[in-house]
């Protein structure tokens, strides 16, 4: 097979630093595209591949949008941010004393992964702009520490917090100066007949329908808020789900499927399905997680991307240090994994690289789970043999005999030949992620990442 590099005009000599570059970049590639397939594209991570060290102790982690870089909220209140090829950290929002003075509680990348909202339980939620990282943009205080915050619209510039023994959520204006507004509950009497349900623990965004916001509480109340504006919401739905706390909620990314971590050491999931227009909720209880040996707890869940075929949970609990996988489709457990040597708290999912993340409850430690893919160069070349141990080789007779140039033409000439364009991007990666969806490119802050390092 016959490479041909379709080069722009002008190319010179001086420039083939950049040709090899793109020439083992598409070596890369195809190598990638050769492999077998069930290495390549598997669904999950196997192996512990790398401990990223924070003196700072993590406290939350959070990948951005195209898996670029991971933010990790630090136990002093710091926000670093490290770029994913180097491990290395890059950015440090916020003045010499951090980005909050108290352990940041949430992390919420805009879809561009520009800004970035930090909750923290200095009672503030801070917006930040990644290209002037040294102050946040805008600030709001409250009256008590915030459990969790998270976007509600980030072209607006809206999102929806929960704040520390509060019996409501809270929808927040950073457009101009940061106005909070409450999610009213004056219909819970007519969809409940306890009036009473609890401070509000846990909120999260349906990913279909983003003006739903889907609220837990602490007496295991699920209710279901519809925003039309920043000073109208309406309860649509509310539904008891347990009698215990409710911990966690996440959506899957087609809006499908919703997942409850509640106190009472059980993981429900739910098939979801909302009429926007009647302001309808049906809710179906598809399984019910547990640890039925161990009787754990479990401190974070994540689904998987697209259809939510996995769901993966962080475990409670000082002798255990596992990630539990589970087929959501079966709910059968698929994979635990291994390697870290302390109970794990938050969990992210990078689906560009396919890569879990982890931090440890001790150490503050952050544990990367990835699939390791071996090279297999017999994929380029179909002669090649791979071998474990030296052999020896015997050479033909007439192996390296001079041959013919004019043979030599004839011989490349029916050769196939593939024309490989360089400069239009593909759309989708070989796991149909999109590869042109926008991305923020973070300008390295060198003075504040060597002071933190020699502190």
């Amino acid at each position: 097979m016959t490479i041909i590099l379709d080069l722009p005009l002008g190319f010179k000599s001086r420039d083939r630093v950049l040709l090899v570059c793109v020439y083992q970049l598409v070596l890369f590639v195809m190598n990638i595209l050769l492999q077998d397939p069930f290495a390549v594209l598997k669904e999950h991570p196997e192996k512990l591949t790398h401990t990223i060290e924070n003196p700072l102790r993590t406290e939350c982690l959070q990948f951005s949008p195209c898996g670029d870089y991971l933010a990790l909220g630090c136990a002093n209140g710091a926000l670093v941010i490290y770029d994913m090829d180097t491990f290395r950290p890059i950015c440090v929002p916020g003045n010499m004393l951090g980005a909050h003075v108290r352990p940041i509680t949430s992390i919420a990348w805009s879809p561009d992964g520009r800004l970035l909202l930090t909750s923290s339980r200095d009672w503030s939620i801070k917006l930040w702009d990644l290209s002037k990282p040294s102050k946040p943009l805008k600030e709001i205080r409250f009256d008590s520490p915030i459990w969790g915050c998270q976007w509600l619209d980030a072209k607006r510039r809206l999102c929806v917090a929960t704040i520390f023994e509060e019996s409501d959520a809270y929808v927040i204006d950073f457009s101009n100066d940061p106005v909070a507004s409450l999610l009213s509950k004056s219909d819970e009497k007519q969809l409940s007949s306890t009036p009473d349900h609890g401070y509000v623990l846990v909120c999260t965004v349906h990913t279909k329908h983003p003006n739903i916001i889907i609220v837990g509480t602490s007496k295991g109340w699920l209710d279901f808020y519809k925003f039309h504006s920043l000073y109208q919401t309406e309860c649509i739905h509310s539904l008891k789900i347990t009698s215990s706390n409710i911990k966690h909620l996440i959506v899957s990314q087609n809006g499908e499927r919703l997942a409850i971590n509640c106190s009472d050491r059980t993981i429900r999931q739910y098939e979801i399905s909302i009429d926007d227009e009647n302001s309808a909720v049906e809710l179906t209880l598809e399984h019910k997680y547990q640890d039925v040996i161990n009787k754990l707890q479990w401190n974070c869940i994540l689904f998987s991307n697209n259809t939510a075929e996995y769901l993966v949970a962080s475990t409670h609990g000082s002798s255990a240090h596992e990630l539990y996988i589970w087929e959501t489709t079966s709910g059968t457990l698929v994979r635990v994994l291994e390697g870290a040597e302390e109970e794990l708290i938050d969990i992210n999912w990078d689906f560009y690289s396919m890569s879990i993340v982890s931090n440890g409850f001790e150490s503050g430690n952050v544990y990367v789970w990835s699939v390791v893919i071996p090279p297999k160069w017999s994929a380029l070349a179909p002669d090649f043999e791979e071998v474990e141990e030296n052999v020896d080789y015997l050479e033909k007779e007439d192996e390296f005999d001079e041959v013919d140039e004019a043979e030599q033409q004839q011989g490349l000439e029916q050769e196939e030949e593939i024309a490989i364009d360089l400069r239009t991007r593909e759309q989708y990666d070989v796991r149909g992620n999109n590869l042109l969806v926008e991305r923020f490119t973070i300008p390295t802050d060198y003075t504040r990442i060597i002071k933190m390092q020699s502190s």
